[in-house]
């Protein structure tokens, strides 16, 4: 190789690392501005419609129920859940939701109950804890806490 090719070469290697840099995220500069989404409140409907359906899903793995009613299970649960809101003083983000629903898909939990499932207790999903309903959810005919 000549000089002049061995220069071109090094400016093209040189160009393509500063083009790279400039256009390249800053590290840590990943997603948005306004923080992160898994910091959010969970919403209750979809985080209670799909516990609901894994724990039936559950019950029926570990020979409790059988097929037709883990659907009835399903049905119900997405029904009760219409009807839910969180206590007063229960506001789990999006992170403490999903924390509950992947130890409840997990294989290695399935032989545990739900209400021992450590991420599930209320105090896993509620940063102030009162003293009714598991969850942290209130079915609308109670009286909130």
């Amino acid at each position: 190789m000549n000089a002049i090719a061995m220069r071109r070469a090094l400016g093209l290697i040189l160009s393509a690392l500063i083009a790279a840099l400039i256009v390249a995220p800053a590290p840590g500069a990943v997603g948005s501005c306004s923080g992160d989404d898994l910091d959010e409140p969970a919403d209750l409907v979809s985080y209670c419609t799909e516990r609901e359906t894994l724990v039936c899903v559950r019950e029926l793995m570990r020979g409790e129920r059988d097929g037709y009613s883990t659907n009835q299970c399903r049905v119900d649960g997405a029904q009760r859940c219409s009807r839910r809101f969180w206590g007063p003083s229960c506001r789990p983000t999006k992170r403490e939701a999903n924390a509950c629903l992947n130890a409840l898909r997990a294989v290695d939990t399935l032989e545990t109950q739900e209400k021992n499932i450590a991420e599930c207790d209320r105090d896993a999903l509620c940063t102030a804890r009162p003293t009714t309903t598991t969850g942290g959810m209130v079915d609308a005919g109670e009286e909130a806490p």
